[in-house]
């Protein structure tokens, strides 16, 4: 028989501490309850049960403090008056017609621009920004679908505000401007030639001609999804610079006409490619083109060493290699491109960031085939730039804008390391596009993630439905 007597009285501290969890418990149920549920799981309960952000309007000592508030008067502009000091994106307005007052993001940022077609991207955001861009001497390339930009504004830039204009026209490739990638590359290239010890000019001429293959060869960046296949296109890089280095400092100009005609071009690239392909014959029989013509350099000559993973390898690589830089090549063989790629422009990537320029690049919505070169126009042009702004101290002297509309409409290329190493540099990137899905479509959900969290500010405009 159990003895009661025996039981211990329980100590006043340890009473209190019963207590103490007593009470603990029932606050949590308390609390559960009202929560609805009894479920802590936040992602089973419904938006406004409970559930609140901390989003609000920006107040005007806010927005005064972000923002630089410049009146919009384009008319005292074109004419040399007030024009303004500040360089930077429109991304709002106040005031009425006649007596408006711009809202100007100054800082090293980037724009991400949503509308759907028809909301007026072009007129309530591309002109006001392209006018302010030249008011304010940025240099700026805009891509334009139809056509639009540069009538408008290519004359406005030029006779209003001293800009230099290129059109490069991909509608109409025979009214183009002309857009020799090999431009820088041949211009230092000479030098070099002519001044023997300038070790300067040489250096730049084979970095340039670096940029142009690495775009060339890799378009979209992505240098993993090549797998075992990595040695041929690396080789091909190297291939590639060799025979533009060979073309900028062997190839000179023809004379037509009484004129110079620049033969260093990139179709000249190709049709040299395809030359050292074939086999030799005679006493060199059984060794390519390309072996003997790499024999004729000194051993000390930099395209030679370019060259040298695809010449010391197997026969059968060596033409594995030779055969994808003809593939690259390839999409520039086209009789109306070559209007454009042929011929020299007066404008480079060095005179783009020094002096107040503008590019538009006409693109032809009815044939996307061509779109390609847009990318490529972008990517290597932006590679340039960076290169310019490494020389100056890491910043460009002047603040050059990328207006790049229809994005996602173009086909894919290596434009996030653009969104990092642009903003340092002061070289402000405006992707256009008409909704997230395009981006999530040529990028991935993870690259269309990156692009929208490198851009600082967002602009998206609602097109109005009704019912």
């Amino acid at each position: 028989m159990f003895d009661f007597t025996q039981v211990t009285m329980l100590s006043p501290q340890v009473i209190l501490l019963i207590c103490v969890a007593g009470g603990m418990l029932l606050l949590i149920w308390f609390a559960t309850s009202r929560s609805g549920g009894g479920s802590l799981n936040i992602k089973m309960k419904t938006v406004g049960n409970g559930q609140h952000g901390t989003a609000r309007w920006a107040t005007p000592k806010e927005i005064s403090q972000s923002y630089t508030r410049v009146l919009f008067k384009p008319k005292e502009w074109r004419k040399g008056k007030d024009l303004p000091k500040a360089q930077g994106l429109i991304l709002g307005s106040t005031g009425k017609k006649g007596k408006v007052t711009a809202l100007i993001d100054s800082d090293d940022v980037h724009c991400l621009m949503i509308g759907a077609s028809g909301v007026g991207k072009t007129a309530f955001f591309l002109y006001p920004n392209l006018e302010y861009a030249c008011a304010s001497g940025m240099s700026y390339l805009a891509l334009d679908t139809k056509g639009d930009l540069a009538r408008n504004y290519g004359t406005i830039a030029k006779n209003c505000y001293g800009y230099q204009v290129s059109v490069i026209d991909l509608r109409n490739p025979t009214k183009s401007d002309g857009n020799n990638f090999l431009t820088l590359v041949n211009h230092y290239m000479d030098i070099a030639v002519k001044e023997p010890d300038n070790i300067a000019a040489r250096a730049k001429a084979e970095k340039y001609a670096k940029i142009l293959s690495k775009t060339i060869i890799n378009p979209g960046g992505d240098d993993s999804s090549y797998g075992q296949n990595q040695f041929f296109y690396d080789s091909a890089e190297g291939l590639l610079t060799a025979v533009i280095l060979l073309l900028a400092e062997f190839l000179p100009p023809r004379e037509i006409a009484g004129e110079a005609q620049e033969r260093r071009h990139i179709v000249s690239v190709f049709k040299l490619v395809q030359d050292i392909l074939e086999p030799s014959t005679g006493a060199d029989k059984g060794k390519s083109q390309f072996q003997i013509l790499m024999s004729k350099l000194p051993s000390e000559h930099k395209a030679r060493w370019f060259a040298g993973a695809a010449l010391n390898t197997a026969e059968q690589a060596m033409a594995s290699v030779l055969s994808t830089v003809l593939s690259r090549l390839n999409t520039f063989l086209d009789s109306e491109l070559e209007q454009i790629v042929c011929f020299d422009s007066d404008m480079d990537a060095e005179n783009f960031a020094s002096h107040k320029s503008a590019v538009f690049l006409i693109l032809p919505e009815e044939d996307p085939s061509k779109n390609f070169m847009a990318g490529l126009i972008i990517q290597n042009l932006s590679r340039e730039l960076f290169a310019v702004a490494d020389e100056n101290g890491g910043k460009l002297k002047n603040r050059v804008v990328l207006f790049c509309d229809e994005l996602g409409t173009m086909p894919p290329f290596d434009i996030l390391p653009l969104f990092s190493a642009g903003r340092s540099r002061k070289l402000t990137l405006v992707p256009i596009i008409q909704s997230l899905a395009q981006l999530e479509k040529n990028y991935g959900k993870e690259g269309a993630v990156i692009i929208v969290d490198n851009t600082q500010d967002l602009r998206h405009e609602v097109a109005q439905q009704i019912a």
